[in-house]
């Protein structure tokens, strides 16, 4: 008996199949892709509210060793260079030649945490701006520097350079005693006048782009960037349309743009403090004018 052999064939896709799997992919791609980078943002933001708990976390320590009194948001005396764009010399040349700089958040706080002090990363900054330190934002180094932003501001200096300056994501509040002054020199800031330490600010997100958005401009203002200390016109709303806050009694939040910085519609100018009650720039509760 003959038996009949069958050949089996292999058959592949047919173009038309193909191109349906690779638009079935693409669709699935684009409705996953938000979802993905939504997540990647949330991780963002939980890190930066991570770091600025431990801003808040070593002060507390600090202050509990130095009689109550709270670091300074900046060098009082004899500053070398802008302070709102500081370069790195500035950080090492005081500290060492002028006798000023261990009261200085920068300085005094970070070793609280296991960070080097910025005086440290001065002498050697290489991977300071891509470190996971306490100093970095996430979403602001996934943002990257605009390349208008590293362009030599109006007085000569620049901006936005990491090679030159250190730039920071978060901010020491520098309106901490404004209400405070005695013959135009800010008083010391102690624990005891702080009227609402739960909604007293100590540090806050601060701005890394100049074309964030939402921003409300104060008249008087010209844009800083990464500036070591903070106030309502410094204020960031890099995640989603929002900042955290770091307040004295040690908790952080984060907070809507809109409820932080005056849109001039008010009676309070543009970009100023609105005088929210549950957040305080100034120690003694008022709005800072």
């Amino acid at each position: 008996m003959i038996f009949a052999m069958t050949q089996k064939h292999k058959r592949g896709f047919t173009l038309i199949e193909l191109l349906v799997v690779i638009a079935i992919i693409a669709i699935l791609a684009a409705m996953l892709l938000p979802a993905l980078a939504k997540a990647k943002n949330r991780a963002h933001e939980a890190v930066c509210l991570s770091n600025t708990k431990q801003w808040g976390l070593a002060d507390t320590m600090y202050v509990s060793d130095n009689n109550e009194k709270f670091p300074l948001p900046r060098y009082q005396v004899n500053p070398i260079g802008d302070q709102d764009n500081p370069q790195w010399t500035f950080a090492i040349v005081p500290y060492h030649n002028m006798g000023q700089g261990d009261d200085v958040y920068f300085n005094a706080l970070p070793s609280y945490v296991g960070n080097k002090p910025l005086y440290v990363w001065a002498y050697d900054p290489t991977g300071f701006h891509n470190s996971s330190s306490i100093y970095n934002c996430p979403a602001a180094l996934a943002q990257g520097i605009d390349e208008t932003d590293k362009k030599p501001t109006t007085d000569g200096t620049y901006t936005m350079r990491p090679d030159l300056r250190p730039l920071f994501s978060y901010g020491m509040n520098s309106k901490s005693v404004a209400n405070e002054q005695i013959n135009n020199v800010n008083a010391v800031l102690k624990s005891g006048i702080i009227a609402h330490p739960a909604n007293f600010v100590l540090f806050s997100d601060v701005r890394y782009r100049s074309a964030e958005s939402p921003f409300n401009p104060s008249s008087d203002n010209m844009i800083r960037l990464a500036t070591p200390h903070s106030y309502t016109t410094r204020f960031s709303s890099r995640h989603n349309k929002g900042g955290n806050i770091t307040f004295s009694d040690g908790h952080s939040a984060y907070y809507k743009y809109a409820d932080i910085v005056s849109d001039g519609n008010n009676g309070v100018g543009s970009g100023k403090d609105p005088g929210n009650p549950m957040v305080n720039w100034d120690a003694d509760g008022q709005r800072v004018q």
